[in-house]
């Protein structure tokens, strides 16, 4: 059973050297996501985790969508967050709830030194099992 890539056709996406998500069976791995708009290339809410935040499930949301599942099928999450971002990172809860309302996956959040911009404040990876 190989292995199926997930293209966004987002024009920010273009030539990095990494997949959005690939499926394998009826498991979706969602690469990390930040506050990234990739319509624009723009990073939405610099210093604002908060922002940041929804934007990277809204990132998440495309993808899934793009792949035939939901928030529903979301088994995982993974919140890696910078320090700059800490003070914040409560306010992130509303926006979880935003989108996941209140069936949550199991999630680890993870302190990380630095993400590769030093204006993303949080990066979001997901795992989902989708039928």
């Amino acid at each position: 059973m190989g292995k199926e890539v997930i293209e966004m056709p987002w024009e920010h996406y273009r030539g990095v050297t990494y997949s959005p998500a690939v499926r394998k069976g009826n498991l979706l791995f969602i690469s990390g996501q930040t506050g990234i708009d990739y319509e624009t290339g723009e990073v939405v809410g610099r210093g604002d985790i908060v922002a940041q935040t929804r934007q990277a499930y809204r990132n998440v949301q495309e993808i899934l969508v793009k792949a035939g599942a939901t928030f529903d099928d979301v088994v995982k999450i993974t919140d890696y967050i910078v320090p700059d971002g800490l003070a914040g990172y409560k306010g992130t809860a509303a926006v979880r709830r935003e989108f996941l309302g209140e069936d949550f996956p199991a999630s680890t959040g993870v302190v990380v030194d630095r993400l590769v911009r030093s204006d993303f404040l949080i990066e979001i990876d997901v795992v989902a099992v989708v039928d």
